[in-house]
């Protein structure tokens, strides 16, 4: 049965064929891995310590056949400061033993949080990180991190990615409008990447983020035939988030 996805434009219900709609890139936003990386600048100027306290959020190491929910850790707790917007509370599990180890990945982990756009940072209240491999998550207005998992020169663009969820998703309560972005996807017929296409509700516009960036503010770090298939494939959402006027410090962006 082919998989229709409805869009309300102007009262109006409007279906085009997901499964017929075409995808640019196969392994999502691990195509380049260096749109952004440890040369780029970051806003990130210094950390504090706060205090050692328990906290309740959620780990993916404690998921169930079920699903997986908040659970209860002691965490040291970092707040990050930046040179243009918000301060961001980093909690690291107390599993990490020490105050100077927790501090390590709270410096880590703030400097590259730093690198974002600021638009990405503008819902960002937390980063949490914990042990363990499993994947990293974003949303809560709180980026998860596992350290264990090995995304290697990735981690830059993960971390976007996540950001995405946590400032643009509209069911996140981001600054991207669903009627406006869904018209947007309609009229391009073609999704970003695989995974965008396959949760096409969740993942699209956090997918498409990390290569908005990438053609606007790093074109030199992707190949011509990559800036090529993003530009003629998805005009129409490009167009979406140029028009959005986003503060994109410390990244220089046109």
């Amino acid at each position: 049965m082919k998989k229709l996805l409805g869009i309300v434009v102007l009262g109006l219900l409007v279906t085009f064929n997901v499964e017929a709609a075409s995808y640019l890139f196969k392994d999502n936003i691990y195509t380049d891995c260096d749109i952004l990386n440890k040369k780029d600048p970051t806003a990130f100027q210094n950390i504090s310590f706060i205090k050692e306290k328990k906290i309740k959020w959620w780990d993916r190491r404690k998921a169930t056949s079920s699903g997986w929910e908040q659970s209860s850790f002691k965490a040291f707790i970092f707040k990050a400061k930046f040179k243009k917007g918000k301060d961001v509370t980093i909690r690291v599990n107390s599993e990490f033993k020490t105050k100077e180890k927790a501090e390590e990945q709270a410096l880590k982990y703030g400097k590259i949080a730093g690198q974002l756009p600021n638009f990405l940072r503008k819902n960002l209240k937390t980063i949490t990180v914990h042990k363990g491999n499993k994947d990293w998550g974003g949303g809560n207005k709180d980026i998860l991190i596992h350290i264990g998992i090995k995304y290697g020169v990735c981690e830059e663009e993960v971390m976007m990615h996540e950001s995405g969820h946590t400032s643009l998703d509209w069911n996140m309560g981001g600054s991207v409008k669903s009627s406006k972005w869904k018209k947007a996807a309609k009229a391009d017929n073609k999704f970003i990447s695989k995974y965008a296409k396959e949760y096409t509700e969740r993942e699209d516009v956090a997918e498409t983020i990390n290569w908005w960036i990438a053609v606007r503010c790093k074109p030199g770090t992707i190949s011509e035939s990559n800036y090529k298939k993003i530009l003629d494939g998805i005009p129409n959402r490009l167009k979406y988030l140029d028009e959005q006027n986003y503060d994109t410090y410390p990244l220089a962006c046109k």
